[in-house]
């Protein structure tokens, strides 16, 4: 009979363990056409608590005629969603040393990650770019991929 106990508590156990649903929030979080007017912009804010690895991508896409334009991408947090601070963050150049930004120069994805272990509800992105000109266009996408 205690046998059937805890097989049946065993089983209620490893069931209860499988039902458990993990959240994944994947979002565009930024789409923005730079040019001599737009020079700097901000991502969506999001609300990440709750959520135990938060990771970014951006994809960087220049259409210029060969003048040198670039983009700093830096990574901002905040306790109400108004007041915003600069925080490092971790990339694949650096996976052990966290850095303050990172200068994009050429078309391609950028993917860093942001240190949970700071414990602030909302995060954002920053993409800062110079040399853009009417003719001189960069696209910046940039995502969020974070899981409970």
């Amino acid at each position: 009979m205690f046998k059937r106990i805890g097989l049946v508590l065993l089983a209620l156990l490893l069931m209860s363990g499988v039902a458990q649903a993990t959240t994944v929030l994947n979002s565009n979080i930024m789409d923005t056409d730079f040019n001599a007017v737009t020079v700097a912009d901000n991502s969506t804010e999001v609300a990440i608590a709750g959520y135990d690895k938060i990771a970014f991508f951006v994809v960087y896409d220049e259409t210029d005629s060969g003048s040198a334009v670039s983009g700093d991408i830096t990574c901002q947090i905040s306790y109400d969603g108004d007041t915003w601070q600069s925080a490092n963050f971790n990339d694949y150049a650096s996976p052990t040393t966290m850095v303050s930004s990172e200068t994009l120069t050429a078309d391609g994805s950028y993917y860093f990650w942001f240190n949970k272990d700071l414990v602030v509800p909302y995060v954002r992105v920053v993409a800062t770019l110079t040399g853009t000109t009417e003719t001189e266009l960069c696209n910046v996408k940039i995502y969020i991929v974070a899981k409970e």
